[in-house]
């Protein structure tokens, strides 16, 4: 009789190939899932302090706006404007946050939750604004739809890019250096803005600051989106034009948000600004927005489908 060892052996040893490749195939999974190796991957605590720095000029930012809206009606309008200009940096922190901790991958929740939390007090009190102020419910319920889709939209894209660069490696220091640039731009025309007077007659001009403020910030994501993570390249979408036409597309509304930009920072300087062209600019910036999170939304989700993809077929068979 054969001993009952012997066949159990000679199946582990024609199953010990199999595991190899198995225990290979999860270490690659794993490996380009989050390429930041466990020493390297700093808990969220290491930035504990520039959360809390994100958080409070959040919180600031709906103090301001929680004035505005239930305050007596000869103070609304000065908390209003003053949010209005806080606004844009209120978008930069949260970039920073999210982009500057990308050797945290505790980070990405806490992003997501900062920035859903923040853009849901702004809908509710967008509505409550509206109402206090005997707007149409039309407007009200604009606003504030169009606030929970802003939560929802750029948390999940915000997390896909965040995502995507730490796959890639890490992200260009000149990129955060430039949102510190950014930021300080924006803290100037708020002092400038400020100053210069928060009454009635103030609104177009400030109105067309707050639109090229946040025209920088959106300007420096969407960049990242297509150049860093995405991968089109700079030089032949210049010279050649060779672009598919998402991507193309995805560089014309980016293009067209800078213009509005700069149209609308063309309005703030004028002496007497239109109120109609300020509105006017704001909301093609506002459509140009949308438009470039659609398509780069979509060039975005192509190049982690690539990347994927490509982990799997790097696999042993």
């Amino acid at each position: 009789m054969l001993p009952t060892g012997s066949a159990s052996g000679v199946d582990d040893d024609a199953a010990a190939p199999a595991r190899r490749r198995a225990g290979v195939a999860a270490s690659i999974m794993k490996q380009q899932s989050d390429p930041t190796p466990a020493a390297e991957d700093v808990p969220a605590s290491t930035y504990a302090r520039l959360e809390r720095s994100v958080v409070a000029w959040l919180v600031a930012d709906n103090v301001l706006y929680t004035f505005a809206s239930l305050s007596k009606k000869s103070v609304r309008l000065p908390f209003l404007l003053m949010e209005n200009l806080m606004f844009p940096i209120c978008l930069s922190v949260c970039m920073l946050y999210a982009f500057g901790t990308l050797d945290s991958s505790a980070v990405r929740k806490r992003v997501v939750v900062i920035w859903v939390s923040f853009m849901l007090y702004q809908a509710v009190f967008s509505f409550i604004f509206c109402w206090v102020q005997g707007y149409p419910l039309a407007r009200a319920v604009g606003i504030t739809v169009f606030f929970v889709l802003i939560a929802a939209g750029f948390s999940w894209l915000i997390g896909i890019i965040r995502d995507e660069l730490r796959a890639l490696g890490s992200l260009d220091a000149t990129r955060v250096k430039r949102l510190f640039e950014i930021m300080g731009i924006q803290l100037a025309l708020v002092v400038v803005g400020a100053t210069q007077g928060l009454g009635r007659g103030d609104m177009p001009r400030i109105v067309g600051t707050v639109t090229f403020s946040q025209s920088l910030t959106m300007a420096w994501f969407y960049s990242l989106a297509i150049f860093d993570v995405a991968g089109v390249d700079v030089a032949v979408a210049g010279t050649r034009l060779q672009l598919r036409p998402i991507e193309g597309a995805a560089l014309f509304f980016t293009g067209t948000l800078v213009l509005a930009g700069f149209a609308a920072y063309v309005v703030s300087e004028q002496n007497d600004p239109s109120r109609k062209m300020a509105i006017a600019v704001f909301f093609v910036f506002a459509a140009s927005m949308i438009g470039a999170y659609v398509s780069t939304a979509r060039i975005v989700s192509a190049a982690r489908r690539k990347r994927r993809s490509k982990v799997g077929d790097d696999l042993p068979a």
